[in-house]
C-alpha cells in the first residue's frame, strides 16, 4: 500500500495504491507561480497524503469500506428528514427512487459523476403538469443534497464527501412580491360578499401586521393571544421556533371583535385546503385594483418591509419574523431600498 502526491498540468493528487488498485484523488489545490507559496501547498498536500494514509490503514477509506456503515442514500435521507420540516426532502427521494438504481444505491458508492449526471437529469425532468423542472427548483434540491453528504461526512458514514467538487445548479431568488402600505388600506376597503372571503381578508390583513405564516394563522387560538400584553406568544409551526409579537392598533382593531372566545378556539376560522382561499385572496386583491398576483407569504413580505420602511432595524425584524439569521430579512430590506429609490428618483428636477 502507497500513498504519494503527485503534480500533474498545475494540480496536486493523491496516487493511492492498494489491494492492487490504483485510484487518483484530486486535493484541488492549484499551484502557481509564486515558489514559496507552492511550497507552502506542497507542504499542505503532504499533510493531507499523511491523513490519507492513516485512513487506509485503519481501515476507513471508500476502497474498503465497513460494511457496519452501509445504508442507502434514501434511508439516510429518510432518517435526515426526520428532524427537519423540509417539505422538499420528499419530493428529493421522489427523483432519486426514479433515477438510475436510486432506491438501491448505498451512500458510500455514490461519485461526483453520478451525483452530476443525477443533476442533469434533474434539469431535463418534467413535471405532472409537463413543465420542466425549474433551476431553481434542481438548486435547492441540490443544495439539500450537498447538507445531506455534508452530514453523512460528519458522521462518519462515508469518509470524503463526494458534493466537494460538484458545481451545483444556482438557486435563483423568486420575485420578492409584497404590498405598498397604500396597496393593505385599499384591499381593507374592500370587503368580499362570501363568509369565506370575509374570513381570509381578516386572517390576510392580520398577517400584514404581525407577520404570521399561513400555518400560523391556520393554528392561531385565543391561548396565545396575551391580551393584557397586547402581543402574541405562538411557537411557529414551521421553525418550532416561540415568537413574541406586539399587537399594534391595526391588529388589534382586526383581532378583537368584542365577543368571549374559549382558549382552545381558534382565532380565525380558515378552511383546510389552501387552495380555495388562494382564489379568494386574488379575488379580493382584483377588486381592491390591486394588479399583483397574490399569496398568503405576500402578507409575511409586507410586513417585513412596511416594518423596514419604517426605521425598524433588521435584527428586530428578524426576531419578529422568527428567523435566526439575518439573510432573508436583507432581502426585504433589499426590496425596501428600491422602493427608497424610486420615491426619491420621482422627486421633481430643478431644471
Amino acid at each position: 500500500m502507497s500513498v504519494k502526491v503527485r503534480e500533474q498540468r498545475g494540480k496536486l493528487y493523491l496516487d493511492i495504491y492498494q489491494d492492487g488498485v490504483r485510484k487518483w484523488e484530486s486535493l484541488h489545490i492549484t499551484l502557481s507561480d509564486n515558489k514559496q507559496q507552492n511550497k507552502e501547498l506542497f507542504r499542505l498536500a503532504e499533510a493531507c497524503r499523511s491523513k490519507r494514509e492513516a485512513q487506509l490503514l485503519a481501515g476507513e477509506w471508500n476502497i474498503k469500506a465497513n460494511k457496519s456503515k452501509k445504508i442507502t442514500l434514501v434511508d439516510f435521507i429518510k432518517n435526515y428528514a426526520k428532524n427537519t420540516n423540509h417539505n422538499s426532502l420528499t419530493v428529493l427521494i421522489h427523483h432519486i427512487q426514479k433515477y438510475e438504481n436510486g432506491t438501491a444505491i448505498f451512500l458510500e458508492q455514490i461519485t461526483e459523476k453520478w451525483i452530476e449526471n443525477f443533476q442533469e437529469n434533474l434539469l431535463n425532468s418534467k413535471k405532472s403538469n409537463g413543465k420542466s423542472l425549474s433551476q431553481s427548483s434542481v438548486g435547492t434540491y441540490m443544495k439539500l443534497l450537498r447538507a445531506i453528504f455534508r452530514k453523512a461526512s460528519a458522521q462518519g458514514i462515508i469518509s470524503r464527501n463526494p458534493m466537494l467538487s460538484v458545481s451545483c445548479a444556482k438557486v435563483i431568488d423568486p420575485e420578492m412580491i409584497f404590498l405598498s402600505a397604500e396597496e393593505v388600506k385599499q384591499l381593507y376597503e374592500v370587503i368580499p360578499e362570501s363568509d369565506l372571503g370575509k374570513k381570509v381578508r381578516r386572517a390576510f390583513l392580520f398577517a400584514c401586521f404581525t407577520g404570521l405564516r399561513v400555518s400560523d394563522l391556520e393554528t392561531l387560538s385565543w391561548a396565545m393571544i396575551d391580551i393584557k400584553n397586547e402581543q402574541i406568544i405562538k411557537k411557529q409551526q414551521k421553525t418550532k421556533n416561540v415568537v413574541y409579537i406586539p399587537l399594534n392598533q391595526s391588529a388589534k382593531m382586526l383581532l378583537l371583535d368584542g365577543a368571549e372566545h374559549s382558549p382552545a378556539d381558534f382565532v380565525f376560522a380558515l378552511p383546510k385546503g389552501r387552495n380555495n382561499s388562494y382564489k379568494v385572496l386574488n379575488s379580493w386583491a382584483k377588486d381592491a385594483g390591486i394588479t399583483k398576483k397574490i399569496g398568503w407569504h405576500t402578507a409575511r413580505r409586507t410586513f417585513a418591509t412596511l416594518a423596514l420602511g419604517h426605521g425598524a432595524d433588521a435584527i428586530t425584524v428578524a426576531h419578529l419574523l422568527g428567523h435566526t439569521g439575518l439573510g432573508q430579512v436583507m432581502k426585504y430590506a433589499k426590496a425596501t431600498d428600491e422602493m427608497k429609490r424610486r420615491a426619491v428618483d420621482s422627486l421633481p428636477d430643478l431644471i
